[in-house]
């Protein structure tokens, strides 16, 4: 399965059991163009998802934290210990995104304003006793800030994301696509976090 299979996995429910796909045709390059983003923009609240392309989203809130250095060291402990092979780059992480309980994800600064390596640690928490240790996977990520949202692209499968604070949420679909309209994204599967509400529990 595929790295970025693993991700979305990780922070967007459902895309484990996923065909990779395009969903959008705007590349990572096009995207990450004269992106704006600063991780202490990002840091004070919580978001979520308002727009995406993608099968479908996790509809909890996503967390964003600036790493203390012993919070890093416990991620880099756990990582070093299951993947000795990687060698990420550690010197180089700028913030944690936690998108639901159990998974955390170490951004590692690529050099370029909102390109990231996102090293996940995905517990396996829905599995029988012993519990088996995390799933360690990387992901190819951008991110870009417009006013006050926030849009996220996973290179490898072409999955977006748009959000907004939580405090902050569109009240209509109109303000969403509105919204998600800034930040240069084409593609035909778009929906809004309004197509969440419509599905019954079961689809969900």
């Amino acid at each position: 399965m595929g790295t970025s299979t693993w991700i979305i996995a990780s922070v967007f429910l459902l895309t484990l059991t996923q065909a990779r796909a395009q969903y959008v045709n705007t590349t990572c390059e096009e995207f990450e163009k004269n992106a704006r983003f600063d991780p202490f923009e990002i840091v004070d609240s919580k978001w979520k998802i308002i727009y995406f392309w993608s099968p479908t989203v996790e509809p909890r809130p996503v967390i964003f934290s600036l790493l203390a250095r012993k919070r890093l060291d416990r991620f880099k402990e756990v990582v070093n210990a299951l993947e000795p092979e990687l060698r990420p780059e550690w010197d180089k992480a700028a913030f944690m995104m936690e998108p639901k309980p159990g998974v955390q994800v170490v951004m590692l600064y690529l050099g370029t304003a909102g390109a990231f390596r996102g090293i996940v640690k995905f517990e396996q928490r829905h599995k029988d006793r012993p519990i088996p240790p995390p799933l360690i996977k990387l992901a190819d990520l951008r991110f870009k800030l417009v006013d006050r949202h926030m849009a996220m692209m996973c290179c490898e499968d072409m999955t977006a994301f748009v959000l907004s604070r939580t405090k902050e949420v569109p009240s209509s679909e109109e303000e969403c696509l509105q919204i998600a309209s800034k930040f240069g994204l084409k593609g035909v599967s778009g929906r809004s976090h309004f197509y969440l509400k419509s599905l019954t529990r079961t689809e969900l």
